[in-house]
């Protein structure tokens, strides 16, 4: 590996870690949204109206309007972005509305389960290869899904949506030849109409929240910026990284939502999910203990490679 191509995975590997654990943080703001009654709908209207200053902002201020501008003078480009964008709004719309309903530890069951939505996407359709430990540990984490369906005699559709969405929405990314800034840019225009639309509604029948109380007004605004950090990092790191790289990080999301959900918002899961949650944490054991063996083994034959031979002379060319 080159000291280019190392730097460039640190680099992945350290945005893909604010990614998640700010994503793990992200249910403390809609439970603060949800204490004033605002639905999940309006948040998600206010997330992108919100979002899209702090976007043109970067965008003007670092990579310009040129990426911005070559997805609009491509119909093919403009069909995927739209396809992102339709993705990443359902995913965003879904993952609101359990944590307004109090379904957080549901949603980071969900989110458990998204390295079988990047495996299968990456291994069918990008070329990827699982490693040997990676077939138990995936076969884990669907046995961790189908636990509480057979325990509970319901699909635990929340689980099953949000890592499928979140899945397509990278798969589909990864495959746009658009940087992240103006990729994500795009993406808010797209939204914009909808989301306008919506906040429009809710003001025209008194359903709408943005008023008089700038305490309220505030948090709504800042939805801004809780959407875009995480969400600009995740792409840069997706760039970065493999997909398979990017379920070992992944983890950090759910389990954050998942103390969250426990210790700050008061949920108590019944008994099937912890079983969920057994089968799932072995198969975080098996994915980590792999890679680690993997970069450790990786390490060892660099340092052989590099071990010149014992014997051999060194040649160095004639000086006039």
């Amino acid at each position: 590996m080159s000291d280019d191509s190392a730097a460039s995975t640190r680099t992945g590997f350290l945005l893909g870690t604010f990614a998640y654990l700010w994503w793990g943080m992200v249910p403390l703001f809609f439970a603060a949204l949800k204490v004033r009654d605002v639905g999940a709908v309006e948040i998600l209207a206010h997330r992108i109206v919100w979002s899209l200053p702090v976007m043109l902002i970067l965008t003007a201020l670092t990579v310009g309007w040129k990426p911005v501008r070559d997805v609009f003078r491509s119909k093919k480009l403009l069909l995927l972005m739209f396809s992102s964008a339709l993705l990443l709004g359902v995913n965003w719309l879904l993952y609101i509305y359990a944590t307004t309903q109090g379904k957080v530890t549901e949603a980071a069951l969900g989110y458990f389960m998204l390295p079988l939505a990047n495996a299968f996407l990456g291994t069918m359709f990008l070329g990827e290869k699982l490693r040997p430990a990676h077939y138990p540990a995936l076969g884990l984490i669907a046995l961790g899904f189908a636990v509480p369906v057979f325990a509970a005699g319901e699909l635990t559709w929340i689980a099953l949506a949000l890592p499928i969405t979140f899945g397509l929405y990278g798969f589909v990314r990864k495959a746009i030849p658009v940087d992240a800034l103006g990729g994500l840019t795009v993406e808010s225009l797209m939204m914009l109409p909808f989301a306008l639309a919506g906040l429009v509604y809710f003001a025209a029948t008194g359903q709408g929240h943005y008023g008089p109380d700038w305490t309220l007004n505030g948090l709504l605004m800042f939805s801004g910026i809780v959407t875009v950090a995480p969400l600009l990092t995740y792409v840069m790191a997706l760039r970065r990284l493999p997909l398979i790289a990017i379920s070992f990080l992944q983890f950090l999301s759910p389990t954050t939502q998942m103390l969250i959900a426990l210790y700050f918002l008061g949920e108590t899961p019944p008994a099937h999910v912890w079983y969920a949650y057994a089968c799932v944490w072995v198969a975080v054991a098996v994915f980590l203990a792999d890679a680690a063996w993997q970069y450790f083994a990786t390490r060892q034959r660099i340092r052989v490679v590099e071990r010149p031979a014992v014997g051999v002379p060194i040649l160095v060319p004639a000086t006039r």
